[in-house]
């Protein structure tokens, strides 16, 4: 897909570190709070390059569209079947840290698309880019024979919010997650979809 310079396409595994630092935007401080300090010197977002590199698991690369423009990435969404979730391992996170966010693996569309991450560089906004991914994510949910797509947005993330509104999205859950000085949010996580 290319229109006004830029190009949507699938990720690559060479993508990664672009996607980690995007999906890391996207997540509105999630990746830091899960985390930060469990391993020494690698910031949250280069925790999840290898992950993103790779073929397997719901972090892979190919489950990304990236928007591209004068050779570089100036946006990415990420999503997958929402059932994953209930398969995801995370033995290697602290207890406490899963205990707060218990809410958000509760609050689901079971049997949905999942819509785990969306983010366009601030410098590239405005250009119509997200919706463009978000087509690109409708189309790949109707191909895997999905008839909605669901995500979570921060309830004090208006910007995204009227995006997701714009496009279609109407609320139908709320994950109740505690404010934390580590995740500064207000009114937890809005659990949104849409029909495809």
């Amino acid at each position: 897909m290319n229109d006004n310079g830029i190009h949507i396409r699938p990720a690559e595994p060479d993508d990664a570190p672009e996607l980690a630092r995007l999906i890391d935007m996207a997540g509105g401080g999630i990746y830091e709070f899960l985390l930060d300090g469990l391993v020494p010197g690698q910031t949250a977002a280069e925790m999840l390059v290898p992950g993103l590199a790779g073929t397997s698991g719901s972090f892979s690369h190919r489950h990304s569209g990236v928007a591209e423009a004068a050779g570089r990435i100036v946006g990415i969404v990420h999503a997958y079947p929402v059932d994953w979730i209930k398969t995801q391992d995370y033995t290697g996170l602290p207890v406490d840290r899963l205990a707060h966010m218990e809410d958000f693996n509760r609050v689901h569309d079971w049997g949905s698309y999942f819509l785990s991450a969306l983010a366009v560089d601030p410098a590239w906004r405005r250009r119509g880019i997200a919706s463009r991914l978000l087509a690109w994510v409708y189309e790949r949910a109707r191909r895997g024979r999905f008839d909605r797509v669901t995500l979570h947005v921060w309830a004090d993330n208006a910007d995204a919010r009227q995006l997701y509104a714009k496009e279609g999205f109407a609320e139908i859950g709320r994950a109740d997650i505690p404010w934390h000085e580590r995740l500064p949010h207000q009114g937890g996580s809005v659990l949104l979809r849409r029909p495809v």
